[in-house]
């Protein structure tokens, strides 16, 4: 358990971990934004100010990397607040053991709800 621990926390210190995160989050607000509106690659293009190219490489190969300056922009223009919180590490540490245990806790009883209620489903 000890382990899983220590690889959860390295994970949650890698820059890389965060950054993908926040571009996800873009990628999918983008999406999102598109189908609403019924908006094609140039049509959104021409929306965000960046070339149908860059469009193209954020939408076919997941490529965000943008500064921060122009996340937030971005995001502003597909109708997101890009609100960021800075947490004390420590605490965002000692929540992630907590709810880590309490899956572990659950996780048992809830395979054996659903069993009891697989059987009771099933006459045979």
């Amino acid at each position: 358990m000890k382990t899983t621990r220590n690889f959860r926390e390295q994970i949650l210190e890698n820059p890389v971990y965060w950054v993908e995160g926040i571009n996800g989050m873009l990628y999918d607000a983008i999406v999102t934004y598109m189908e609403k509106h019924h908006m094609k690659q140039k049509d959104l293009a021409k929306h965000l100010m960046i070339s149908p190219g860059r469009v193209s490489q954020i939408l076919n190969d997941g490529n965000i990397n943008f500064s921060l300056e122009k996340l937030i922009e971005i995001a502003l223009k597909v109708d997101k607040i890009p609100a960021f919180l800075f947490e004390d590490k420590s605490t965002y540490l000692e929540r992630e053991r907590q709810l880590t245990e309490v899956k572990r806790i659950c996780r048992p009883y809830d395979q054996k709800k659903r069993t009891t209620h697989m059987i009771a489903d099933n006459p045979e």
